[in-house]
């Protein structure tokens, strides 16, 4: 079974260790993509939650490598709603774009 991982600021992990998750890493924009690949290598892990103003901080290309992942997915979280966001990981998820008409 995959497991699920967590990257983000020393406040953001924090709530996902206290839910149980133990593979976390607090990191700050210099070091990201270091901790990216680092979980991008690790096969155990199918789920990587992401802080988005961190993910943000990244220049475009790598932005995109990291959103357009499949094995592990990362998934960005804010503390704001963006229904962009939101389509992309359905889109990514189930391979429809359920907001195709607006």
């Amino acid at each position: 079974m995959k497991k699920v991982a967590c990257i983000g600021s020393e406040q953001f992990v924090l709530g996902f260790e206290l839910s149980g998750i133990t593979n976390t890493v607090i990191t700050d924009p210099a070091r990201l993509l270091d901790e990216v690949y680092k979980m991008k290598e690790n096969k155990e892990i199918g789920i990587v939650i992401i802080e988005e103003s961190l993910l943000n901080a990244l220049d475009s290309h790598d932005r995109s490598d990291v959103e357009d992942s499949v094995d592990p997915v990362f998934i960005p979280l804010s503390t704001k709603s963006n229904s962009d966001n939101i389509r992309k990981l359905i889109v990514k998820s189930i391979g429809i774009d359920l907001w195709k008409g607006d």
